[in-house]
């Protein structure tokens, strides 16, 4: 065995042996939160269910009710999320450990436990879906090959949870099982400390099993920190850690205690909350969590309703008879009322067409000068080259372009050509030629017009340069846009970033010829020809 192996052996066996005291001495943690539409349910490790000697406080206020059991006792106890990295990184040794760990974990699962095994790399693929039966699960480990690919730890697991467990209303205590030996290729699009900030709003216990053969002390210590923040233990396949051990301390779950707590009626507000347990012996164990949304208050007493009934009844009266008024009001007033529309019909009609008359002569007077202008602007001299001033002969002498004895002058007068013809072009746009090349395959360039902007991404349907040989690149994942001849890069919300000579485009970044653009994995060299 290696020294680094032993030495992390050693370190870990510290560690579980000291965490197994904490919770001997009854210091508690908790697990997981969830939020329900009137209640939050706290998942508690290392606390006993003796609610007559605990008091419960939601913000400021004392809970109006709680009540706790362990979930071995509930109808649906938890649910096991296995996930493994199956990559070439893993040793042949250590895949049969892992084999045995899996099959120990699902032969001696609690009742109704639901499991489900996936493997990963890039991405998570599904062996077996969550399931209390044995046999999917044992063919599912059975099914577990190894292949040669790349590991992405933080965007696998910043996916999950984000997409999984973030936005998930279902009230069950929920573990992840992560078997890796830490090695995390570079991240497509989530760094360490934003997987972290998630972790800290959306707590799920991360239990981590380390394979140490081919990996580094600080590959293992990032892996074995995502279950210290999760309150979750970390073990390592060797000597140290039997798998049995293993399997002994993941078992300890069924002991977790399952509070349901209903805040004070003031503290519903949808809010971020302290949730604070004290127990009369031992310490107190807090932790933050969503509030429900304020309930809505009971129906009110039968004499409460009888009196709203009554105050409706005399509100109808009064608005009876108001509306009888008015009515005999507008029976007095119509015979006048008549006549005044009639009135008021004749002049509005009257006003309309002196109005129609004015518009229709102000338009003929206006194309009347007009036609006049041309003709007179027809008739006067042509502007001579020579009398130009010094900015528009600066300005001819950029624009005149020589071809098939003709002289073109964009945005100016141009001078007679040889055939007695004069050519004027206004407000022509210029266009511009895009090259992306593969850095990497120089074979794959793509070239096109720009004139004002430019999407690019895997998507043809959607997008003017289309990279559909890396799946790493969004759908549309950037826009090229051209301003007063500078050139700009905007990432569209793309999953794995768009990056500018490896920095990372953040908002709109102007862009120059031979920079290297780098979407997901693919690297394009930008020029403008």
């Amino acid at each position: 065995m290696s020294r680094l192996k032993k030495a992390l052996l050693g370190i870990l066996a510290g560690c579980m042996i000291c965490g197994s005291a904490v919770f001997a001495d009854g210091t508690a943690a908790v697990m997981e939160t969830c939020t329900g539409d009137s209640q939050i349910s706290v998942y508690i490790k290392g606390m006993e269910p003796d609610t007559e000697n605990m008091d419960v406080s939601v913000g400021t206020l004392a809970a109006d009710s709680f009540r706790m059991q362990k979930i071995s006792e509930l109808e649906l106890p938890m649910r096991t999320l296995v996930l493994v990295d199956n990559s070439l990184s893993i040793s042949e040794s250590e895949r049969d450990s892992v084999s045995e760990l899996l099959q120990n974990l699902i032969s001696d699962r609690m009742q109704n436990e639901e499991i489900a095994v996936g493997v990963f790399g890039e991405d998570i693929s599904m062996l077996a879906d969550y399931t209390a039966d044995y046999a999917p699960l044992k063919q599912a480990i059975d099914g577990i090959t190894y292949e040669d690919q790349d590991t992405y730890i933080i965007d696998v697991l910043y996916h999950l949870i984000a997409e999984q467990y973030a936005d998930s209303a279902e009230d069950v205590y929920r573990r992840i099982i992560l078997i890796s030996d830490g090695v995390d290729n570079q991240s497509l699009g989530y760094t360490k400390d934003e997987l972290h900030e998630l972790i800290r709003k959306t707590p799920v216990p991360i239990y981590a099993v380390g394979c140490a053969d081919n990996a580094s002390e600080d590959e293992l210590e990032e892996m074995f920190a995502l279950s210290r923040m999760t309150s979750a233990d970390y073990f390592l396949i060797g000597e140290t850690d039997s798998l049995l051990n293993i399997n002994n301390a993941l078992n300890q779950d069924r002991d977790i205690v399952k509070l349901t707590v209903t805040p004070a009626q003031e503290m519903m507000d949808g809010s971020r909350k302290a949730v604070r347990i004290t127990p009369f012996e031992g310490s107190p164990v807090t932790v933050e969590a969503v509030m429900p949304h304020n309930v809505q208050a009971q129906d009110t007493s039968a004499e409460d309703a009888q009196e709203d009934s009554q105050e409706k009844e005399d509100l109808e009266a009064e608005e009876d008879e108001d509306a009888a008024a008015a009515e005999e009001a507008e029976d007095a007033g119509d015979d006048n009322a008549e006549a005044a529309e009639e009135t008021g019909q004749q002049g509005g009609n009257t006003l309309f067409f002196v109005i129609f008359f004015c518009v229709i002569g102000a338009i003929v007077i206006v194309l009347v000068i007009g036609i006049i202008l041309i003709i007179k602007s027809r008739k006067g001299k042509k502007p001579s080259f020579e009398t130009l001033d010094d900015t528009l002969m600066d300005q001819l002498n950029q624009s005149i372009q020589s071809g098939s004895g003709k002289t073109e002058i964009i945005g100016a007068f141009a001078p007679p050509s040889d055939d007695g013809n004069t050519v004027m072009i206004w407000n022509q746009q210029v266009t511009y030629q895009v090259v992306l090349t593969d850095v990497n395959s120089p074979a794959r360039t793509f070239s096109v017009p720009l004139s004002q902007s430019i999407v690019i991404g895997r998507t043809k349907e959607v997008c003017d340069i289309a990279l559909d040989f890396d799946k790493s690149v969004s759908g549309r994942h950037c826009e090229i846009t051209v301003r007063d001849g500078r050139f700009y890069l905007r990432d569209l919300q793309s999953s794995n970033g768009t990056y500018v000579n490896d920095s990372k485009v953040l908002t709109e970044s102007e862009i120059f010829s031979g920079n290297i653009l780098r979407l997901g994995r693919a690297e394009m060299r930008f020029e403008v020809r």
